[in-house]
């Protein structure tokens, strides 16, 4: 298979600032048990919609949370809430990454030799004592001036009571559904007359672990996709105390008197400590921006895999620009190569330690981090270097839903958005070779329709970004039809093989046809 990880590389990229086609002796045909599904079924157009590889869906708050919500917003003026959320919107999408100390250095730098290149030649020696301090003062103006303009100058977020309730209106939602789509590739799903086999159908966690909590999306989303009976607790820790207090009035139904609908729940405002390996699931949602730097960061990320039980997940989730795509990306690269340990020299070094003689030689810190094993469980179907980050392109997922049908602002709210992001889904265990899912490429890109075809962008697991062109002439009605309905997210229920090329290889039975002769022409 071509698509197998071990398979040799299939594009040698001649410029890295574009994607490139699948090469011609490459043949995709769609999967036998999907193509046998296809023939079986007599809802062939719900079943290209509905397949086992889908996991992009429209999302919808339940009705009884939207109405909290509503009555939590109540006292504040519509027209003023319409305003704010405006305003924290525009603030949060244009958000970036605190800037490193190197960083910063090397932009100084620069900005100082642009501004002595751009000068003009000055004889200061010439000049007064009170002309030449003018001079350095006019200077130092339009140093600072132009290092404002060049510099990011980030701020964490800090939340009051009402700002807490703007966060809610503007964010719940989208957040909500971002978290379905996620969880959703881990359960068993129902849909209509078939069962479709999402990829951990066993996978029922007692434990969650929301960091940066927030008003608890999160822990709505997850008791929406497993129910609210299938948590024994779920741990919320958001550093705002106001954030944590809107997160259980809403458990609360609205009102502060009312005893919450969910029990098991725990507001904390700081990270636990002595509690490793112990939950199921723990999600970090919108939260890597809040840090300072790059060590906190990924000082954070390492705490949050080390609460994850063995055969738990750990996602991230950001926004789905550049820059949230290079927090995600940065603590992928540290999970996988320094804080997890999945290569076969691990497995060597596990052998000699399991000898008594080598267990004295050891210590038992040593033998706590050995014990990590990690495979990227989605959006990737590879644990290599994300093809996208070589092209400097932001790996995002789209998901539409339903905005917060906010009652005085019901008019003007359209009825479905679209909102992208950025996340990476890490499963605390060895990669299972005998998932089917593990041998196909995922869609990372939205379909380009053409006349008679479609242009389809893979993430193959060989870690590959590879454009595919399917027609119907050429691969055939089904795979054609599953193009169309395919969207960013999804799992593309192909396999590709290598087929004989027929390009001649011995030069002496080459044929090659007589040159024209070229007409030369007098002027």
């Amino acid at each position: 298979m071509i698509f197998s990880r071990n398979s040799f590389l299939i594009i040698n990229y001649i410029s890295r600032r574009f994607v490139q086609n699948l090469p011609r002796n490459v043949q995709l045909e769609l999967d036998p048990d999907v193509s046998k599904q296809l023939t079986s079924d007599n809802r062939k157009l719900a079943f290209f919609k509905e397949h086992k590889g889908k996991f992009n869906h429209t999302s919808v708050l339940p009705k009884q949370l939207e109405e909290t919500i509503n009555t939590i917003l109540s006292d504040i003026e519509p027209q003023r809430l319409k305003v704010d959320i405006k305003l924290l919107a525009d603030h949060l999408a244009e958000r970036r990454l605190p800037i490193e100390q190197r960083e910063l250095q090397t932009i100084a730098q620069n900005v100082i030799q642009n501004l002595i290149n751009t000068e003009p030649p000055i004889n200061t020696l010439a000049m007064s004592p009170e002309k030449r301090e003018e001079l350095n003062l006019k200077r130092q103006h339009e140093l600072m001036k132009r290092l404002k303009s060049s510099i990011y100058h980030w701020q964490p977020l800090t939340f009051d009571e009402y700002k807490s309730k703007i966060y809610m209106a503007t964010n719940f939602a989208s957040y909500y559904a971002m978290l379905v789509q996620i969880f959703n590739e881990v359960r068993l799903l129902v849909m209509g007359d078939w069962k479709i086999k999402k990829r951990e159908r066993n996978f029922r966690p007692a434990r969650l672990f929301d960091f940066g909590s927030g008003v608890g999306s999160a822990m709505w989303a997850a008791m929406h996709v497993w129910g609210k009976q299938t948590f024994a607790e779920i741990l919320n820790v958001d550093k705002s105390r106001e954030m944590n207090e809107l997160s259980q009035l809403i458990l609360q139904g609205g009102q502060h008197n009312k005893t919450p609908i969910v029990h098991g729940v725990v507001y904390r405002q700081f990270m636990p400590h002595g509690r490793e390996n112990i939950f199921d699931l723990v999600v970090a949602d919108h939260t890597l921006f809040e840090f300072e730097n790059r060590f906190e960061r990924l000082k954070a990320v390492q705490s949050l895999w080390y609460n994850v039980k063995p055969g738990g997940f750990l996602i991230l989730v950001e926004q789905g620009t550049i820059h949230g795509y290079t927090a995600i990306i940065e603590a992928r690269e540290n999970l996988l190569h320094r804080i997890a340990v999945f290569d076969e020299t691990t497995k060597k070094n596990d052998d000699e330690i399991n000898n008594e003689e080598s267990l004295t030689e050891h210590d038992d810190s040593l033998l706590n981090q050995r014990y990590s094993p990690a495979h990227i469980f989605s959006p990737c179907p590879h644990d290599l270097t994300c093809p996208k980050k070589q092209l400097n392109i932001p790996c995002r997922i789209a998901t539409r839903y339903r905005p917060l049908q906010i009652f005085d602002l019901q008019r003007h709210v359209p009825d479905y958005k679209t909102t992208e992001m950025s996340y990476i889904v890490i499963k605390k265990a060895e990669r299972n070779k005998d998932d089917i899912y593990e041998t196909w490429p995922r869609v990372i890109e939205p379909i380009m329709d053409r006349k008679h075809h479609q242009h389809v962008r893979l993430c193959c697991p060989n870690g590959e970004y590879v454009n595919v062109p399917i027609s119907k002439n050429k691969h055939g009605v089904g795979l054609h039809r599953l193009s169309h309905h395919a969207e960013p997210g999804d799992i593309f229920p192909v396999t590709g093989e290598l087929i004989e090329d027929k390009t001649i290889n011995n030069k002496e039975d080459v044929i090659t046809p007589p040159q024209r002769r070229r007409r030369a022409y007098r002027t």
